[in-house]
């Protein structure tokens, strides 16, 4: 029996192509090595102008999303952030046309006192310190007006509810309104009103009377209240 016939051997295979090789799609210089072949000085300034263009983005960034800042409150109305207090009339003696009343102001965040008046057209007003008077902010700040008599009719003798005229300047506004100091200024008002009112009426109700075979008296002189105020006639009805 014979041994089985070898096959024979067939064809080599043709051999694989060698694997592709992948480049930049050039083939000069890379990246990096142009880098390396600039001159110094020319890759300072590049490096420069490209962080000069970061930080400008990131300032853009940041001033993009930075949250809206809070609007400051709005600066009260003067009439509404100050406040008047009455402190006392310093009562005249017998023979005055002038007396003072005692105020105390105070604001909450700093106005002007700009003038002080009343509705009664034989009354004149004058404040010390003298107006415009500044007031500081959450500081009391003490006035004396001086009220001077100059006719006594029409004057509230028995007063219920006088008031002052008073205008305010602040950051926000000018505004004028009407302070009512309380009983207490009403009571110590008309007292001191009737004080140099009352005679000066008595006196003047004696010039008049003609028929009673008496000689007409002329009202006694009044004399206002101070070292600087001179000796006048006082005031008539």
């Amino acid at each position: 029996m014979s041994a089985p016939a070898r096959p024979e051997p067939g064809p080599e295979p043709d051999p694989a192509p060698p694997a592709e090789v992948l480049g930049g799609g050039s083939a000069g210089p890379r990246l990096g090595e142009r880098w390396a072949a600039l001159p110094a000085r020319r890759r300072r300034r590049t490096a420069a102008g490209a962080g000069l263009a970061a930080l400008a983005v990131l300032g853009a960034y940041a001033l993009a999303t930075r949250p809206e800042p809070e609007l400051p409150a709005a600066v009260p109305y003067p009439i509404h952030s100050t406040d008047f207090s009455f402190v006392r009339i310093e009562a005249p003696k017998a023979g005055d046309t002038a007396f003072d009343a005692q105020l105390t102001a105070v604001s909450e965040t700093g106005a002007s006192l700009e003038k002080i008046t009343q509705g009664y057209g034989g009354l004149e007003l004058s404040a010390h310190p003298p107006l415009p008077l500044r007031l500081p902010q959450g500081q009391p700040t003490r006035v004396t007006v001086r009220f001077e008599v100059v006719r006594c009719a029409g004057l509230p003798l028995d007063a219920g509810l006088p008031s002052l005229h008073v205008t305010l300047r602040n950051a926000r506004a000018i505004q004028d309104y009407s302070s009512i100091p309380g009983d207490t200024y009403a009571a110590e008002l008309s007292r001191a009103l009737r004080t140099i009112c009352e005679p000066a009426r008595k006196a003047a109700r004696g010039t008049q009377d003609t028929s009673s075979g008496f000689t007409p008296v002329r009202a006694s002189g009044l004399r206002r209240s101070g070292p600087d105020h001179p000796h006048r006639p006082g005031p008539w009805l």
